[in-house]
């Protein structure tokens, strides 16, 4: 297909741009001491990496040329910038993650004897760390409840004669959208999980007497492998929503034979149809006879 301005804006339009402002960063640490520090730090991670990965490979020589043969895969480190709270609670929290690697051996104000050297094992001591992207585009930043699986299941409902409000409008709000036009809040559009992830380097703060910028912190996250999810491309889940629509298309063809059953019973039903069936075939042998020459 040649290139058009059209196709292009179409295409530009319908799934929009990934932008590099738009996501955020969990942190899961090991311990439920740092939970605190860890939700506050969503708000000030303003830089991460989306991580690679790579193919490792073995040389196989046939005949010919030599070919690359992958075999397994190598993920790089991560790295987060991060604004720093004016006690610098930020680092102290990753450099107490590792220091349930190797022990407790940073001088304190009250050390502790005993866990200077007591390393932990490496499961206790990993998290994850989560990334998320959210779209700005509006088929994806807001999506109306009509698209969504759930607002299929409420169609359904209220296509079978089922008064939904009691239950979508508990509180006086539409928990599938708001009032003002039916959108929701931003989804996230991919995400990726870090797992046994653990900061392996708590880079230096350069401080200045010359300038009061903003302290931020670099540190480096090393992880086993990752998992991704991007709900673009859940087939299954696009197959089920396919054929719920489908069927409530299909129920809400049927809808005024129900109606007429609900309101007539059955064999009031079948009467009328039959008097409508056989009011439509009068009317029909009556226009024809009125256009036929004989």
């Amino acid at each position: 297909m040649a290139f058009g301005i059209d196709q292009f804006a179409s295409e530009i339009g319908k799934s929009g741009v990934a932008r590099t402002s738009d996501f955020m960063v969990e942190i899961t640490a090991p311990t439920k001491a740092f939970s605190s520090v860890a939700q506050s730090m969503m708000l000030r991670i303003e830089q991460v990496s989306i991580p690679s990965r790579t193919l490792t490979t073995f040389q196989q020589n046939y005949y010919g040329p030599p070919r690359d043969i992958p075999y397994r895969f190598v993920s790089s480190p991560i790295t987060l910038t991060i604004l720093l709270s004016e006690d610098m609670r930020e680092r102290e929290f990753f450099m107490q993650w590792q220091d349930l690697f190797i022990g407790t051996r940073r001088v304190k104000e009250t050390p502790s004897p005993e866990a200077i050297y007591d390393c932990g094992y490496f499961k206790d001591c990993v998290g994850t760390v989560v990334i998320k992207q959210y779209g700005t585009s509006p088929g994806f930043q807001g999506r109306s409840q009509g698209s969504s699986l759930f607002g299929d299941i409420k169609d359904a409902a209220e296509a079978f004669g089922f008064n939904t409000s009691a239950i979508l409008n508990p509180l006086g709000f539409n928990l599938f959208g708001s009032a003002s036009g039916g959108k929701q809040d931003p989804k996230e559009l991919y995400g990726i999980t870090l797992v046994e992830a653990f900061p392996i380097t708590v880079n230096e703060i350069q401080m200045n007497w010359a300038d009061d910028q903003i302290a931020k912190l670099q540190v480096e996250i090393r992880y086993t492998y990752m998992t991704e999810k991007h709900p673009g491309t859940d087939i299954a889940g696009a197959v089920q929503k396919s054929f719920l629509r489908k069927g409530i298309e299909a129920f809400q063809r049927f809808a005024p034979v129900f109606s007429l059953v609900k309101a007539n019973g059955v064999g009031g039903a079948i009467r009328s149809v039959a008097q409508s069936t056989g009011q439509g075939i009068v009317n029909a042998g009556t226009a024809t006879k009125s256009i036929l020459p004989f």
